[in-house]
């Protein structure tokens, strides 16, 4: 499952998508450029609490929640400004 969203970056608006995947026994979104694939955000579920809800949430929902709070954290930009992928909880 893969959701593009729009993001004004330095005044110009950016295509990103974010997709569902595997991890080393957790599951994880990860949110790239639309144009390139670069991955620039990586939010894994951990512990107890983030594997439930990863269990119990819709998959949708889940992409849903990590893109707002790379959104609110300004985890794309930290990204795209230092070329390190930004590693965050769900």
């Amino acid at each position: 499952m893969i959701q593009s969203f729009d993001q004004q970056i330095n005044g110009r608006t950016m295509r990103f998508c974010a997709s569902l995947g595997e991890g080393e026994s957790k599951q994880r979104v990860i949110i790239s450029r639309d144009d390139s694939a670069e991955t620039l955000v990586v939010f894994e579920t951990t512990g107890l609490i983030g594997s439930l809800k990863a269990e119990m949430v819709p998959p949708e929902q889940l992409i849903s929640d990590a893109i707002k709070k790379a959104l609110d954290e300004g985890l794309i930009e930290r990204a795209l400004d230092t070329g390190a992928i930004q590693n965050a909880t769900l």
